[in-house]
């Protein structure tokens, strides 16, 4: 779709500014052609066919808006867009030119590995490849730009550096126009540099290759020096051989200011000042883009250049808006006999009686409605291509031990599914969702709405979240099976925000390293980059440089540079399939991950190509799950199926009416934690509300308190803004909680279809869309007076739709029901479940510390990392978690399976029994020693040791039942020396007793240092938690966290604690969670109050003042000052408990 900027006649009035401005221009130019005064004659028709948008990544400096804004304000009709090789940009180019009434050309400058006159093997480093212009004349040489492209990438010997063996254009020359291209071009070049049988030589290779009607001499006239012998030069060749000429501008911005950010982004690509960045910055100010009237008079002598713009221009015919370029994949391994119909049916219908025992007739009636929509939409194979996906995830979880063989999949999937298409029966029969859709009534118009005749469908998604273990294998098994050409993964444009934008533009004006480090800790990295000057502003520190040049240089092109791309990298988890090659439609290129390959479109660009695409989501919870149950089973020998467990069970959803959701998916954030307590889930349809609600989108117009009041039976009285709405928010008490619903709305009140629903909704959400939210809403109104609404009602519920995040109803469903399962397991299974929340971190909201303390509060015992009882990751011991070995910083798997390899009855030696046993065995460097004994793994080896004599300087501690670590790490240190002291080189522990200059008498390690170690090292305190060491210092008038709940609304109140959480979801209001060694404290700060406090709340541990705040069910803390506590306790510095 479209995406335009908000204020267009801004821009409009900048453009004709900047071509008005420059009185100066016109009388340069005519010098230029040695000539003094402008022709009178008709000025000829010119369409620029060399342009780069700032999807030429570090190269453009104008987005695709304002080039073609800027075409259309001075006049021109057509307009290529050339970016360097790549072609990001075509969709979003193509589909704003066509708005404007401006003719789109898809083309790409491409890097060529050597000349066409130099011999084969030639390399040229770069900067020094020589460059070509390509165009698509037709839909062949659309295709065959996308071959060249990919091969330039693919075949490059460096990732960064895509090149192009020019031996490859013959293959892909066909509906291609070649320009010889700009200064860097090869023909440029070597006339340039007077080697004119060279450049003879090379352009009739070029001629052989694209044709004497496909191939043209480009000529630039930026007013370099030499431009004008050069042109005169390449025109007489380009005359001797028979070929046409064409005039380009190598645009690369849209307006003659816009040069700075280009010479800025050149010196920030090649990590140079500007300073240092001359040779490779552009010469001048000249290359942006130039009128028709411009371009005419720097060609006078040469008006073929300037009339062959528009012939080529007319001949390329290629839209890739409207030609389909992509084909559904089809399923290739059919059973004989079998149509892919006939197939699935099978499927479903056999795992539909294992299911529900029979085929039952609802079963039935909901399996005909979606194969109706499936055929009739031409989806059959792409379903059967995500069962086949299916299929390869189950060989993988059979592989890894995770699951029995033969178990049929709809009965243990190994992902589950998530987004609208969990509402599709045949996805559960088919394993690529864990919910039933007939029990909880989901609906199947989000994934698969009824269109009008002729009306498209945007293909839908299935996203697939795995356990972690499960998704790297199964991305490379569906890679070996497809091959890379016909499974990609989606690109990501990576953008500029406020931090990276000062940075590298700082870096570029040569400002301090040291001025842009302090300023990116004071600024808020969330705000957008167009509030950077008023926050500077605002800084005391800074007050004495804003007003210096290269500071307010700063400021402007940051602006300039708000949101612009940086990178094309790999999205997180979208994968598209076809049924031919991908390269023949879109540009391929190598991931940065070894085996990987990305489309060089992103996810908006696929979804508008029509591109089949999946989410291949890595979920943590799913290990954590899986690893839960399998540790239930080991230790009950109790097989629990999670998904025939008890859905209504009181106590469970007593937990979570209590927030008692921490480690609980989707339910442990402190917004989610604020709503459950008022919602109060009964059931998987409210659990499903609470997991939709805590989105932006629904708190739109107050949309969670509308829904809470109105469930409790606070608000009876309500009422829908007109009865159509009743139908799509009648379920919801009049508030629009999910996507669905919003499609619902357009179709009962707008007089839409699903199809037409969706597409509205979508407009919303994408960048710069006001023309379209006008288009839409016009559409809309229209549809509602036809159906008789009033205006007036029509407008206010054409308010509801917004461009912020919703679930898709479906979806909450699917993650709701996991929430549940997963409550469930911590009421019931706590140990098992902690254990497999430690096992899979990083995730959710909490550190291991917060973790750590709510096991306790759960009866969990912890047991600190031992090098003699702890295996690879936490296990149960004794009815307590033992943590593992690889929770300890810098204890990788690999370090860890040596000790373990070691320790093991199979070694013969088994467990370590003292510090130089443990060093001689393992061979364990000093930075492994330091992390093991400031972790606690190894004070159980001083118990240990056999022989007194080896630790004699220990002994004046003998009676101390904790080891000194401090003393530990000096012993390792003794032994880890003498150890390489040996002169013969050798490997082999030297063990020499200590000498008395060994003998020194160290400080006692204290508790803080003690604490710190374990903080550092395995990010908790096992013995205790830190407020409880520091509480005797503090006020007495600081409540406790298990006292806030006695303080009445409005009341003043003190808490102290760590900072375990800040959220800021939104620009209205900012969450901290304060955790002490009673529990937690939620903290909000307004707004009005954020600049005053914003940098004391990156402190880890604080005093907070304020008032209390109580409001249906739920309690804040209304912060009013903040104190950082290290300022009043000795030893403690808040960088150790970060």
């Amino acid at each position: 779709m479209l995406k335009l900027r908000k204020s267009s006649s801004a821009i409009e009035e900048k453009t004709n500014k900047n071509h008005k401005a420059e009185p100066g221009h016109q009388q340069t130019i005519l010098r230029a052609n040695g000539t003094t005064s402008a022709s009178s004659n008709p000025i000829s028709r010119y369409a620029e066919l060399h342009a780069h948008s700032n999807y030429s990544f570090q190269e453009g400096a104008s987005e695709i808006w304002d080039l073609l804004l800027t075409a259309k304000n001075i006049g021109l009709k057509a307009m290529a867009i050339t970016d360097h090789d790549n072609i990001t940009g075509a969709m979003e180019f193509s589909q704003a030119a066509k708005e404007l009434g401006i003719k789109p050309i898809i083309g790409v400058e491409i890097t060529l590995s050597r000349g066409l006159s130099e011999p084969s093997g030639t390399k040229h480093l770069p900067p020094n490849q020589p460059h070509i212009t390509l165009l698509a004349e037709t839909a062949i040489g659309y295709k065959n730009i996308c071959r060249l492209t990919t091969r330039a990438h693919v075949d490059a010997e460096e990732r960064k550096y895509p090149n192009l063996d020019p031996i490859v254009l013959k293959k892909h020359s066909q509906g291609i126009i070649c320009l010889s291209g700009c200064r860097q071009g090869e023909i440029s070049r070597l006339v340039g540099n007077g080697d004119f049988e060279s450049a003879r030589h090379a352009a009739s290779k070029y001629l052989n290759i694209f044709g004497k009607e496909h191939f043209f001499m480009e000529l630039q006239q930026n007013l370099v020096m030499g431009d004008l012998q050069r042109n005169q030069n390449m025109a007489k060749l380009a005359n001797d051989l028979g070929v046409g000429i064409v005039a380009t501008n190598n645009v690369h911005y849209h307006i003659r200011d816009r040069h700075r950010l280009n010479d800025s982004l050149i010196a920030i690509k090649h990590n140079k000042s500007l300073e240092a960045s001359h040779r490779e910055r552009r010469p001048n100010d000249q290359f942006f883009l130039k009128s028709t009237e411009e371009m005419s008079d720097l060609f006078k002598t040469l008006p073929e250049a300037i009339t062959n713009t528009t012939k080529i221009a007319h001949r390329c015919d290629f839209d890739i808006t409207s030609n389909p370029i992509y084909d559904f994949p089809s399923y290739e391994f059919l059973p004989p006999g079998h149509t892919e119909s006939s197939y699935l049916r099978k499927i479903c219908e056999e795992a539909a009686v294992r299911r529900y025992g029979s085929l039952k007739t609802n079963v039935v009636t909901r399996l005909d409605q979606e194969f109706a929509l499936l055929q009739k939409h031409q989806l059959i194979g792409f379903v059967l291509q995500y069962y086949d996906i299916i299929k390869i995830a189950r060989e993988v979880q059979e592989d890894l031990g995770l699951v029995e063989h033969g178990l049929p999949i709809e009965e243990d999937p190994p992902g589950r599914g998530r987004g609208s298409s969990v509402a599709l029966l045949t996805g559960y029969l088919t394993g690529l969702s864990h919910i039933d859709p007939l029990k909880f009534g989901l609906r199947l118009d989000r994934f698969l709405p009824e269109t009008y005749d002729g009306e498209k469908l945007t293909p839908p998604d299935i996203d697939l979240d795995f356990p972690r273990e499960i998704r790297t294998e199964l991305i490379l098994r569906v890679h070996e099976r497809w091959g890379y050409e016909r499974a990609v993964l989606t690109g990501m444009i990576s953008t500029y925000r406020t931090r990276g934008a000062i940075r590298d533009l700082g870096k570029a004006l040569g400002i301090a390293h040291d001025d842009l480090i302090r300023l990116s800790k004071h600024i808020d990295g969330q705000n957008p980059i167009t509030d950077l000057t008023k926050e500077i502003t605002e800084l005391p520190e800074f007050q004495n440089q804003i007003d210096a040049p290269v500071w307010r240089m700063l400021l402007e092109l940051a602006q300039q540079l708000n949101h612009f791309p940086k990178y094309l990298a790999q999205h997180p988890s979208g994968m598209i399939l076809s049924a031919k090659p991908l390269s023949e439609t879109v540009p391929l290129q190598r991931s940065a991950i070894d085996g990987r390959y990305i489309c060089q479109w992103d996810k908006n660009t696929s979804s508008d190509v029509g591109f089949v695409k999946i989410d291949f989501l890595a979920l943590g919870a799913l290990s954590q799950l899986s690893e839960t149950l399998e540790l239930i089973y080991k230790q009950t020998e109790q097989k629990i199926d999670i998904s025939r467990i008890n859905f209504e069970d009181s106590a469970v959803y007593s937990d979570i009416h209590n927030a008692d959701t921490i480690g609980v998916f989707q339910i442990e954030s402190a917004a989610q934690m604020q709503t459950v307590t008022r919602l109060r889930p009964r059931n998987l349809t409210e659990m499903a509300w609470e997991v939709g609600a805590v989105r932006p989108g629904v708190g739109v117009n107050d949309g969670v308190t509308l829904l809470i009041r109105r469930h409790m039976g606070k608000d009876p009285h309500w009422q829908f803004d007109h009865p159509l709405e009743k139908p799509a928010l009648e379920r919801t008490y009049g508030v629009p909680l999910f996507q669905d619903q919003l499609c619902e709305l357009a179709m009962h009140v707008g007089g839409m279809s699903g199809v037409e629903g969706e597409q509205m909704r979508r407009a919303f959400t994408r960048k710069n869309n006001d023309r379209h939210i006008e288009h839409w809403r016009k559409k809309f109104i229209k549809g509602a007076l036809k159906n008789s609404v009033p205006a007036k009602a029509a407008e206010k519920i054409f308010r509801k739709f917004h461009g912020l995040y919703q679930f898709p109803e479906a979806h909450a469903f699917a993650f709701g029901v996991t929430a549940y399962q997963m409550s469930w397991l911590k009421h019931y299974y706590p140990l098992e479940f902690f254990i497999g929340l430690f096992n899979n971190q990083p995730m959710g909201f909490y550190n291991v510390e917060t973790l750590k303390e709510d096991a306790v509060r759960h009866k969990v015992r912890i047991l600190g990392p031992d090098v003699n009882l702890s295996g690879e990751k936490s296990h149960v011991e004794s009815g307590a978690l033992r943590m593992g070995l690889t929770h300890i910083k810098k204890i990788s798997t690999a370090t860890s399976s040596s000790i373990l390899k070691e320790r093991s009855v199979t070694s013969g030696k088994g467990p370590f029994i003292s510090l130089a046993d443990f060093i001689s065995r393992t061979g364990a460097p000093l930075e492994i020693l330091n992390s093991l004994s400031a972790a606690g793994a190894l004070d159980s080896l001083d118990d240990l040791k056999i022989n007194t004599n080896e630790r004699s300087h220990f002994e004046c501690n003998s009676n101390v039942k904790t080891v000194d670590r401090r003393l530990l790490r000096w012993e390792s240190g003794l032994r880890h020396r003498k150890r390489y002291e040996k002169k013969d080189g050798s490997r082999q522990l030297a063990m020499e007793m200590p000498t008395e200059q060994d003998m020194v008498t160290l400080p006692k390690e204290n508790e803080w240092e003690r604490m710190i170690g374990e903080y550092t090292t395995i990010g908790m305190y096992p013995e205790g938690h830190l407020m409880a060491k520091i509480r005797s210092q503090l006020p007495a008038t600081v409540a406790k966290s298990n006292e806030v709940r006695n303080y009445a609304n409005g009341e003043q109140i003190s808490v102290a604690g760590l900072v375990i959480r800040r959220q800021r979801p939104n620009s209205k209001t900012i969450f901290l969670t304060l955790e002490d060694e009673f529990g937690h404290s939620p903290l909000l700060i307004w707004t009005r109050d954020y600049k005053r406090l914003k940098h004391l709340i990156k402190q880890s541990l604080i005093l907070a003042t304020g008032s209390v705040s109580r409001r249906e069910g739920t309690m804040n803390i209304i912060v009013q000052t903040i104190i950082p506590i290290e300022k009043s306790i000795p030893h403690f510095n808040s960088h150790d408990w970060n």
